[in-house]
């Protein structure tokens, strides 16, 4: 091998071994911001693709939309330090904040509840389920055993009603989703059912929204946090705080970034905000 190949040779082969030292810390840059799925991930990218993009270009950091398959999947990517920053109901993020260093930097505002949202029961109109009471006996299905308005808020309220969720109805297997538990209703294969209040509305597409009715409405708690996941950089947690926070109500930036996602800002949290909702947790076995 003649000098100038040999040298080539070193050169392409310290040029790899630069760039695969590198490598970790290019994929590290990377925000990967995982959405708990309480929807399908098609419709969840749908709705918070333009969030990805803002987020990025407020942070100087590319951010990644990551949907996990499951409460579960999602849970095990933030401990994994997979998604390093998250979206989620109340009760997986009281859950995550009891063995992890993990930082609320801002709290969703619905169109309807604000910055607090609550669950329904659902069931179709002619099946005589009027109340709460009529659901004694009854199938009833729900989205996840960490669900917060698709199952821990229902427990709340059927437990202040005086049943037992666990002796009164027949629980069917968690559906894992909102629409799961809507279409499960709207075919009959369970009489009632709890989902999210601001979901109900984006079934239309999906159910005959016409033949469903409301049985009732649990207590409102706090709404879905953003969290710093542990190896999120302080300085870009501050840059994502104050992205979040610059999303106000009736300003036509929000309404640009968060209108698919039917937000319409976001305000200020903090952990002590979630107390109430951990005693609920606790009554439903989550914590």
């Amino acid at each position: 091998m003649n000098t100038k190949v040999r040298q080539l040779a070193l050169l392409l082969f310290f040029s790899v071994m630069v760039l695969s030292c590198l490598a970790p810390v290019i994929a590290s840059a990377e925000i990967r911001f995982a959405i708990l799925p309480r929807l399908g991930i098609v419709d969840l990218f749908t709705m918070f693709k333009p969030l990805e993009e803002y987020l990025t270009a407020e942070a100087g950091e590319k951010v990644s939309i990551l949907v996990p398959k499951d409460f579960a999947a999602f849970k095990e990517a933030v401990k994994a330090g997979e998604a390093t920053l998250g979206f989620a109901n109340p009760v997986i993020y009281v859950e995550l904040r009891k063995d992890l260093d993990i930082e609320p930097l801002a709290l969703a505002e619905e169109r309807k509840g604000g910055a607090k949202f609550r669950g329904i029961i659902i069931a179709k109109k002619d099946s005589g389920i009027n109340k709460i009471q009529d659901l004694k006996g009854k199938k009833l299905v729900f989205v996840d055993k960490d669900s917060a308005a698709g199952y821990i808020f229902q427990v709340m309220l059927l437990s202040k009603a005086g049943m037992d969720i666990k002796k009164d109805v027949t629980l069917l297997p968690f559906a894992k989703k909102h629409d799961n538990v809507t279409i499960a209703v709207s075919n009959g294969t369970a009489d009632a059912g709890g989902i999210r209040e601001d979901d109900f509305e984006k079934m239309k597409y999906k159910v005959n929204l016409s033949e469903l009715k409301i049985v009732a409405y649990t207590d409102y708690f706090p709404n879905w946090p953003v969290f710093a996941g542990p190896k999120l950089q302080k300085d870009t947690a501050k840059k994502i705080k104050a992205a979040l926070l610059k999303l106000r109500e009736n300003t036509p930036e929000a309404e640009k970034v968060l209108g698919g996602a039917q937000l319409k800002g976001f305000t200020t949290v903090h952990d002590k905000d979630y107390d109430e909702l951990r005693k609920a947790a606790k009554l439903a076995g989550a914590l």
